[in-house]
């Protein structure tokens, strides 16, 4: 599991090349600078944080090394705790609700992820679509509904699960891998779809999609949708990845100080977001930063 969230999304990512363009050089984009808070596992080389609530509860997942296996986390009150799927080699955790629900999906030997889990603290719950070989949960809203993909490993389809029952996502165009990543409280739904080397984002609300891909950006990732209807994500400019987020068609792009890549994967209801950052491509961290606020935008 590489930059960005090992999903099928990274395996398109080219590799680096010299950085020809600087961010702030994108057209019709607003640069904004966020505080950033780096979240560190002691002991850990790489650090994801990939969810956050309202009581600013967070969850992530952490390696020795890109290549796992992992193992996941909450950080409450300033505190760890680590849990790991029962018999699985490892355990991607990647949103949290308001109830302290949180969802992932587990890998077995050469990281397989075949199914999803909801994880109440105590029990966990496997979740699977059909005789999907793959299914992976990406986030939860506090309805409990589960954004998702699934499929093999050579083609995933995105769906919402609600109320026990799948419901398929068929976002526009033609494309190997489609996953719903991020659903709010109001079921706005973002994701995001491969083909090729191409990578798109969509936003689902009111029985209509749209696209949301960045500005001048090769690919754009979009992860996790608050109840204000802040998108966030992150996007490619040749050599470099920035977070984003977007907002009534607006767009901020920001990212860790010097880093050549940062991925923004979660946000919550005061705007505050959550990702990883590396300098190197080795060594990952994990990252809260203020709250992006309706004032960033205007």
């Amino acid at each position: 599991m590489t930059f960005l969230r090992g999903s099928a999304f990274a395996l398109a990512l080219l590799l680096c090349v010299p950085l020809i363009r600087a961010q702030s050089d994108l057209p019709d984009v607003k640069t904004v600078n966020l505080t950033f808070t780096t979240i560190d596992v002691p002991g850990a080389t790489v650090v994801s944080v990939s969810g956050i609530n309202t009581a600013e509860d967070m969850v992530g997942w952490y390696a020795d090394s890109t290549s796992g296996p992992y193992h996941s986390f909450l950080l409450s009150g300033g505190n760890f705790t680590f849990f790991d799927y029962p018999g699985a080699v490892s355990t991607v955790a990647n949103g949290i609700n308001d109830s302290g629900l949180i969802v992932g999906y587990e890998g077995n030997s050469g990281n397989i992820y075949d199914k999803g889990f909801l994880y109440d603290g105590a029990t966990f719950t496997p979740v699977r679509v059909g005789q999907s070989t793959r299914t992976f949960i990406w986030g939860v809203n506090n309805a409990g509904d589960l954004p998702g993909g699934a499929g093999s490993a050579n083609l995933t389809r995105a769906f919402v699960m609600h109320g026990g029952s799948f419901k398929p996502v068929n976002f526009p165009g033609s494309y190997s891998y489609a996953y719903a990543t991020g659903i709010n409280n109001l079921g706005q739904i973002v994701g995001w779809t491969v083909s090729g080397s191409v990578g798109d984002s969509y936003l689902y609300a009111q029985g209509k999609f749209k696209n949301i891909d960045f500005p001048g950006a090769s690919m754009t990732a979009a992860f996790s949708i608050n109840d204000s209807s802040v998108v966030v994500g992150y996007y490619q400019d040749l050599a470099q990845f920035f977070g984003f987020a977007l907002n009534k068609g607006k767009f901020l792009s920001f990212g860790y100080p010097g880093a050549v890549a940062t991925g923004a994967y979660g946000v919550n209801n005061m705007g505050e977001v959550v990702g990883e950052y590396t300098f190197d491509f080795q060594t990952f961290h994990g990252f809260v930063t203020s709250p992006i606020t309706a004032e960033n935008f205007q």
